[in-house]
C-alpha cells in the first residue's frame, strides 16, 4: 500500500511537470500564432531611425511591407515584423501603438494614462522610436511603463492573489502532512528537486537553440541616434527599461546588469564589470573613480590582456573616449589618450560622432576649449563633420551653448552656413530646440556668418515654418517683416497653417495681427483642400479656432463652417477624427439650426459620425461627441456608400468602449445592414460576442 501510494504520487509529480514544460515551449511561441503574419519577439526596439533601418534590412521588409516594431495586443513582448499595411502610417497624438486582433496596428490611448511621454503631436508609425514610452512595456504586469496607474492596480491585485494562494497552499499543506509519511515526503521531494533541474536545463538549451538562431530575435540595446534625442546612460534606472522574454539578465557581483548582447563582443565576462564601469565612470565625469579603477584592477595587473578593455567598443562604435566627452572630463580624455596609444583624439564612432560633437552637444564648454586650444587637436576635429554631415556648429545648436558657439565661430576654420543630410542649418536646428536666445545670438552676428534666412529644406520648410510649429514667438518675431513668411512648403502648407495645427494661439494672434503678409496666407488652401480653420479643428485648441474663425469674416456665418477639403471633409469632420470635444460642441451649437449642414457627408458618405469611430482613443471621448451629435441633430443612422453605419465602423475599428455604448443607447442600429455587421464583429472576439448577444435581445 504505501509503494502503490508513493508510486501514485510520483506519477503526479510527473505529470505535473510534464504540463510545465509544454507551458514553457508552448510561450515561446503564442505571440506569433496569435497573428496572420510573422512577428518576431524582441527585448528592445529600435531607438533610432538607423537602427530602424537595419531591423528592416534584416527582416527583408519592403515597401509594401513595412518594418514596424511595436508591443504586442497582450504587452506581454515587444514584437517586430514586416507589416503588410506598409510602411509610413498616420496616427493621431495621444496615443502609442499595438498590433491587435490578428495583425492590425491599432492605437493605444496614453494622454490620460502616461504621467509623460506619450506622442503629443500627429505621428506616422515609422518615427514610433521617437518616443520610447510607447516602446518599454512591463511584461510581468502588461502594462507601459509610463502608466503608473495600471501598473499599481495589476500590482495590488497580483499581492492579493499571492495571499489568497498562500492561504490555500497552507489549508492543503497541513493535510497532507497527516497522509504522507517522513520518508515518502522526503523522496518525493527529491525527485521533485531532480526534475526541475532537468526541466531548467532542457529550457535553457531551448532558450540558447532560438537565441542563436534569431527566432527570439534577442535585440540590442543600443544608445539612441545622436541627431535626434539625448543619448541613454547606459546604467541608468532612467534608461530605457529592459524586458526579459524568458532567459533573465546576469547580474554581475557589483550589481551591474550585463546586457545579454554584451555578450557578444571579444572580451571575457570576467572582464565585463571592468568595461561597464568604466563608460559609466566615463559618463559621470568621475575621475577620481575612473583613475582608481584604471591604475588598481587595469594598469596595476600583470596581465597585459586586461589593456583591451581601454579599447573597447559599444554597439555603435562608441569608444571610451566618447564615452568621456560625454561627461565632459578632460582629466578622463587626457589619461585614456595616454595610457592607451590605440585610442586617437579624432576616432569616430559607427555615425561618424567625434569627441567634439558629444562634447558640443553636451555643452561641455571646458572639455571644448581644451580640445581647441592645441593645434594638433583642432586641426583634427574642427572640420570634421559625421555621416549625416553635422559639424561641431550643428551639435552646439542642439545644446544652444553660446560660449561654445563663439568659441568654435572664433577659430574661423568651421562653416557655419553648412546645412546637415537632412537640410537643416544650424539656426534651423536651434529654432527646432527652442534655443531662443541662440537663434538671436545667430541673426546678430549674421553680417558675419552670412546665414541664408530664406533657405529651405527639402520639403520647403523654412525657418519660418519651424518657428510656427514650435509656437516661438520670440524667433518668429525676428522675421516677421520678411517675404519668406508668406512662402509654402511643398505640401502648400503656410506658417499660420501650421501654427493652427499645432493649437498655438499667442503666435497665431501674432501673424493675424501683426503680419503684413495676413491678406495673402489667411484664405489660402494646402494640397489637399484645407484652409486654416481645417488646421485649426485638427490641432484642437478652441480659442485658436474662435480666432480664425472670426478673421475669415463672411456675410453667411456658417459659410466657413461648412467649407471642404479636396475630399469634403468639413471642421466638423475634422474635430470628431480627432477628438476635440470643445470644438465639436461648440459647432454643433451653431449647425443645429441647420440639419443639413450639420449632415454633411464626405466622397465616401461619411457623416461626423463615422469620424468618431476612427483613431480610438476610449477615454470617453466619443461618447461623448455621439451625445453632442445626436443632440444636435445628426442621424446617427446614415450610411456610407458601402453601406456602413457608426457602429459597423466602429466594430471595424476594434472601438469597444463606443461599440457598448452604441448597443446600449442606440440598438436601432443592429437592424441596419446586419449580415455586414455581423462580418466586421468577427475581427474580435469580445465585439463579436456582444453584437451576437445584442442582436439575440433585440429578437
Amino acid at each position: 500500500m504505501p509503494c502503490s501510494r508513493y508510486t501514485l504520487r510520483m506519477r503526479t509529480v510527473d505529470f505535473i511537470l510534464l504540463i510545465m514544460v509544454h507551458q514553457m515551449c508552448e510561450n515561446l511561441f503564442i505571440t506569433a500564432s496569435e497573428y496572420d503574419f510573422e512577428v518576431f519577439p524582441v527585448e528592445t526596439c529600435p531607438q533610432s531611425n538607423e537602427e530602424w533601418n537595419v531591423r528592416s534590412n534584416v527582416q527583408k521588409c519592403n515597401k509594401t511591407h513595412g518594418y514596424h516594431c511595436v508591443p504586442n495586443k497582450h504587452l506581454t513582448s515587444l514584437i517586430e515584423f514586416c507589416y503588410p499595411g506598409g510602411v509610413r502610417l498616420p496616427f493621431e497624438g495621444g496615443n502609442c501603438l499595438e498590433l491587435a486582433a490578428r495583425g492590425i496596428l491599432n492605437q493605444i490611448p496614453c494622454k490620460q494614462t502616461f504621467q509623460n511621454g506619450c506622442p503629443d503631436n500627429f505621428f506616422f508609425s515609422q518615427d514610433l522610436y521617437k518616443y520610447p514610452k510607447c516602446l518599454s512595456i512591463n511584461t510581468e504586469l502588461r502594462c507601459f511603463d509610463a502608466d503608473v496607474e495600471c501598473i499599481f492596480s495589476r500590482v495590488l491585485e497580483e499581492k492579493a492573489s499571492k495571499q489568497n494562494n498562500t492561504t490555500t497552499e497552507k489549508n492543503t499543506a497541513e493535510k497532507d502532512a497527516h497522509i504522507i509519511v517522513s520518508n515518502e515526503s522526503s523522496a518525493a521531494l527529491t525527485a521533485v528537486i531532480i526534475s526541475i533541474v532537468v526541466i531548467n536545463i532542457f529550457a535553457l538549451l531551448i532558450g540558447l537553440y532560438f537565441w542563436k538562431s534569431e527566432k527570439l530575435c534577442f535585440q540590442k540595446h543600443t544608445h539612441k541616434h545622436l541627431e535626434e534625442t539625448e543619448m541613454l546612460h547606459p546604467f541608468s534606472r532612467n534608461a530605457a527599461t529592459k524586458h526579459k522574454i524568458c532567459i533573465e539578465k546576469p547580474l554581475n557581483r557589483n550589481g551591474i546588469d550585463v546586457d545579454l548582447d554584451e555578450l557578444d563582443s571579444e572580451h571575457l565576462v570576467e572582464d565585463m564589470d571592468q568595461v561597464l564601469l568604466l563608460r559609466r565612470h566615463c559618463l559621470d565625469g568621475a575621475y577620481e573613480n575612473f583613475k582608481y579603477l584604471l591604475f588598481k584592477n587595469i594598469l596595476g595587473k600583470e596581465d597585459q590582456s586586461l589593456l583591451s578593455i581601454l579599447q573597447s567598443r559599444d554597439k555603435m562604435g562608441s569608444s571610451l573616449l566618447h564615452y568621456s566627452a560625454e561627461g565632459g572630463s578632460k582629466d578622463i580624455l587626457e589619461t585614456l589618450l595616454k595610457y592607451c596609444p590605440e585610442l586617437n583624439v579624432d576616432d569616430t564612432n559607427h555615425f561618424g560622432h567625434t569627441v567634439l560633437h558629444l562634447a558640443c552637444k553636451r555643452g561641455r564648454y571646458s572639455l571644448c576649449t581644451f580640445l581647441l586650444s592645441s593645434e594638433k587637436y583642432s586641426r583634427l576635429l574642427l572640420t570634421k563633420s559625421c555621416h549625416n554631415l553635422w559639424n561641431a556648429a550643428h551639435f552646439t545648436a542642439v545644446n544652444g551653448d553660446i560660449k561654445i558657439f563663439r568659441l568654435l565661430h572664433g577659430k574661423g576654420e568651421i562653416d557655419m552656413k553648412a546645412e546637415t543630410r537632412n537640410g537643416l542649418n544650424i539656426l534651423d536646428i536651434a529654432c527646432i530646440n527652442k534655443k531662443t536666445d541662440f537663434c538671436m545670438e545667430l541673426v546678430n552676428t549674421n553680417n558675419e556668418l552670412n546665414l541664408f534666412f530664406e533657405k529651405s529644406d527639402p520639403r520647403g520648410w523654412t525657418i519660418a515654418h519651424f518657428a510656427a510649429k514650435t509656437g516661438n514667438k520670440n524667433i518668429f518675431n525676428l522675421f516677421i517683416s520678411n517675404k519668406f513668411t508668406s512662402s509654402k512648403t511643398h505640401r502648400g502648407k503656410t506658417i499660420l497653417h501650421i501654427c493652427c495645427e499645432y493649437g498655438h494661439y499667442d503666435l497665431c494672434e501674432l501673424i493675424v495681427k501683426k503680419s503684413p503678409f495676413i491678406g495673402q496666407i489667411l484664405h489660402d488652401i494646402d494640397g489637399e483642400g484645407w484652409n486654416v480653420l481645417h488646421s485649426a479643428a485638427k490641432g484642437g485648441n478652441l480659442e485658436v479656432f474662435k480666432l480664425i474663425e472670426k478673421s475669415l469674416k463672411s456675410s453667411d456665418p456658417l459659410e466657413i463652417l461648412c467649407k471642404e477639403t479636396f475630399n469634403r471633409k468639413t471642421v466638423l469632420h475634422i474635430c470628431c477624427i480627432h477628438k476635440h470635444v470643445d470644438i465639436c460642441k461648440y459647432i454643433c451649437q451653431k449647425l443645429k439650426s441647420t440639419p443639413q449642414k450639420l449632415n454633411k457627408v464626405n466622397d465616401k458618405l461619411w457623416t461626423a459620425a463615422h469620424y468618431v469611430a476612427v483613431e480610438i482613443q476610449q477615454n470617453g471621448k466619443e461618447e461623448e461627441l455621439i451625445r453632442i451629435l445626436v443632440e444636435a441633430g445628426l442621424d446617427l443612422k446614415a450610411k456610407s456608400d458601402e453601406g456602413k453605419t457608426v457602429l459597423t465602423v466602429a466594430c471595424e475599428h476594434r472601438n469597444k468602449t463606443l461599440v457598448n455604448y452604441l448597443l446600449h443607447h442606440h440598438p436601432e442600429l443592429l437592424k441596419i445592414e446586419t449580415a455586414k455587421l455581423r462580418e466586421v464583429a468577427g475581427f474580435d472576439d469580445d465585439i463579436e460576442a456582444n453584437i451576437h448577444n445584442a442582436l439575440q435581445e433585440l429578437n
